[in-house]
C-alpha cells in the first residue's frame, strides 16, 4: 500500500462517493495501483448527501437522514446552496453547516471501511468541485470541509482539489484507455441535481507552469441546465409507478403507499438501465401488490428531458468549433440510462463511436484520488484572453487589445496602457472589457471570438481628438477582475472602476 492514504471525495448533490488508490507506481506518478470504494455496506450507489434535523431526532446525515420522517425535514442539493439558510422544525440552519455535517459523516464512514479492511485511517481528502465554481466558492467549500472532524478528533484536511469534469476525464484516460496522451474531452454530467457540460483539456502526464509546478488539466468551457438532473427522472419514474400500482388496486394509494412508491423510484429507474422490464412489489394494506414496467414505457416519459440535454450538448459543441473533443464521456448516475447514449449518438453522428459510458457514478471520486493537486501547489490561471475594445486610429475598425493573455497566473496586477480619444469634443471614454470565447482568438472577429463582460465610463469633459487616456486590468486572488480608467492629466483624481467575478480560470 502507498505510504500515504488519501480519500478521493466526490461530494454530490444527491450521493457522495469516497475512494482511495493503493500501490500506485512509485512516489510521483499518478498511474497504476488499485482502486477501492470506501462505501458502507448496502450503500454501493453512494452515501446519500442528505441532512435531516428535527426536535425529536436531532441531526442525522446520510442514509438515516434520507430515510427519516417527516420528509420535509430532509435537505440535499447542498453544494449549490452554500449561502442559503433553511428552517427545519422551527430551527434556522445554514446550508454551509449542513455541508460540514454531511461531509464529516461521509469521511467518517470511509475511515470505518479503511479501518476494517486496511487497519489504517486518514484525515487527508482530495476534493472534487463543480467546474462552474469560482475560486471564492472553492475556498469556501474547502473551509467547510475542513471544519469536519474524524471520530478521534482530528480535523479533515483538504490536501488536493480538482474540478469534477477533469477528474472524470483523467480517470477514464488513466484507468480505462491506459493513455497518457493529451486529450480534449467533453464531459456530459447528468448528476442528481443538475446537468453540466464541460470541455476539458486533460494532460495525464502533466504540464509545467512558469514555476515548474505540475498541473493536469484546463477547463476550456462550461455550460449546462441547472434544473435538469436525476431528481427529475426519479419524479418521472414515481409518477409512472404510481399510475401502475393504482391501476392494479383499482383506486388511489393512501399517503403511506405514495411514500413507499417514492422511495423505490430511484432504485427502479436504475434497474431499468440493465433490464428491459421490472416488476416492483409494494407492501400495501397487509398485502403485496406487483406491477409491470418496461424500459420503453419509462423512456417514452423521459424522452423530453433527455432531449433537452442532447440539444444543449449539440449547441455547446457548435459554439466551440475550434475545440472539438476526442471523446464524449458520460458521467453522473442518471447518464446510465441507455436512452442517453442512444440519443447522443443519433444527434452527434461524428461522435457515434466516441460516446463513452465509463463508471459514471464513481469516475469523479477516482479522478480526485489520483489527480487532485496539493493545494499549496495550485496556481490559478486565466483560461482565455482578456482585453479591452478599441478602434484602429482614424478608422471605424474595432479590435480587442489583449491585456491579460490566457495562462496568466493570478493574482495579477497590470500596468496602465495608453489610449486616445477618437474625435474632437469627446466628453467621455467607454472602456468595454471582453473575454475570449475560444483559444487564439482573432482580435478583430469580436462577435465571433469574444464576449463583453463589463465596462466602465470615464467622464473627462470635452477633449480634443488624440488626447491620452489610460486603462488597466487586474485580477485578485479570489478571481475578481477589475477594470480601471483614468485621465493622466489629472493625477490627483482617483480612477473609475468596475469589477466582475471571473469563471474562466483553470
Amino acid at each position: 500500500m502507498a505510504r500515504e492514504v488519501i480519500i478521493g471525495l466526490d461530494f454530490g448533490n444527491c450521493n457522495t462517493f469516497p475512494c482511495f488508490i493503493s500501490d500506485r507506481n512509485g512516489e510521483t506518478t499518478r498511474t497504476g495501483g488499485y482502486t477501492h470504494d470506501l462505501l458502507p455496506p448496502r450503500q454501493q450507489d453512494g452515501i446519500p448527501s442528505v441532512y435531516f434535523w428535527s426536535k425529536g431526532r436531532g441531526e442525522l446525515c446520510g442514509k438515516s437522514a434520507r430515510d427519516a420522517t417527516p420528509s420535509d425535514q430532509r435537505q440535499w442539493n447542498l453544494k449549490r446552496r452554500l449561502d442559503k439558510t433553511v428552517t427545519l422544525d422551527g430551527r434556522t440552519i445554514a446550508c454551509a453547516d449542513m455541508v460540514t455535517s454531511v461531509v464529516q459523516h461521509c469521511v467518517r464512514c470511509a475511515n470505518q471501511k479503511l479501518q476494517r479492511d486496511f487497519l489504517i485511517t486518514t484525515n487527508q481528502v482530495s476534493l472534487s468541485y463543480p467546474a462552474t465554481y469560482t475560486f471564492a466558492q472553492l475556498q469556501r467549500l474547502i473551509e467547510l470541509v475542513e471544519k469536519g472532524t474524524l471520530e478521534d478528533g482530528r480535523h479533515i484536511k483538504v490536501c488536493g482539489t480538482i474540478r469534477e469534469p477533469a477528474a472524470a476525464a483523467l480517470d477514464y484516460l488513466a484507468e480505462f484507455a491506459h493513455s497518457d496522451a493529451e486529450t480534449t474531452v467533453l464531459t456530459y454530467d447528468l448528476g442528481g441535481g443538475t446537468f453540466d457540460l464541460a470541455l476539458v483539456a486533460a494532460y495525464p502526464k502533466g504540464r509545467q507552469d512558469s514555476e515548474g509546478k505540475t498541473y493536469y488539466y484546463d477547463v476550456l468551457a462550461t455550460d449546462g441546465l441547472p434544473k435538469v438532473g436525476g431528481t427529475e427522472f426519479d419524479e418521472i419514474m414515481y409518477e409512472l409507478l404510481l399510475s401502475k400500482f393504482e391501476a392494479v388496486i383499482g383506486g388511489k394509494l393512501n399517503d403511506l403507499g405514495k411514500k413507499k412508491v417514492r422511495r423505490m423510484a430511484e432504485a427502479q429507474k436504475i434497474a431499468l438501465s440493465s433490464d428491459n422490464s421490472i416488476e416492483p412489489e409494494l407492501e400495501y394494506n397487509d398485502d403485496y401488490v406487483f406491477c409491470h414496467v418496461t424500459r420503453e414505457e419509462f423512456e417514452s416519459k423521459a424522452l423530453g428531458l433527455v432531449m433537452q440535454t442532447v440539444e444543449k450538448t449539440k449547441a455547446f459543441l457548435e459554439k466551440h468549433p475550434q475545440q472539438q473533443p476526442g471523446l464524449v464521456l458520460l458521467t453522473g448516475g442518471a447518464s446510465q440510462m441507455p436512452l442517453v447514449q442512444k440519443k447522443l449518438r443519433e444527434a452527434l453522428p461524428q461522435y457515434k463511436d466516441k460516446v463513452i459510458f465509463f463508471r459514471p457514478s464513481k469516475a469523479i471520486a477516482y479522478g480526485a484520488a489520483r489527480y487532485g493537486v496539493v493545494e499549496r501547489e495550485v496556481k490559478l490561471r486565466t483560461a482565455y484572453d482578456l482585453g479591452i475594445r478599441f478602434y484602429r486610429t482614424g478608422t471605424d475598425i474595432r479590435f480587442i487589445d489583449t491585456y491579460i493573455p490566457a495562462g496568466t497566473e493570478i493574482p495579477f496586477s497590470g500596468n496602465y496602457d495608453t489610449s486616445y480619444t477618437r474625435y474632437d469634443g469627446q466628453e467621455n471614454s467607454i472602456f468595454r472589457v471582453y473575454e475570449a470565447k475560444v483559444a487564439n482568438p482573432n482580435s478583430e472577429q469580436i462577435s465571433r471570438d469574444w464576449r463583453e463582460i463589463m465596462s466602465v465610463t470615464l467622464e473627462h469633459g470635452r477633449l480634443p481628438q488624440g488626447t491620452e487616456t489610460e486603462s488597466r486590468l487586474g485580477i485578485n486572488k479570489l478571481g475578481v477582475l477589475t477594470v480601471e480608467a483614468r485621465d493622466p492629466s489629472k493625477p490627483g483624481k482617483p480612477p473609475v472602476k468596475n469589477t466582475v467575478e471571473l469563471k474562466n480560470l483553470s
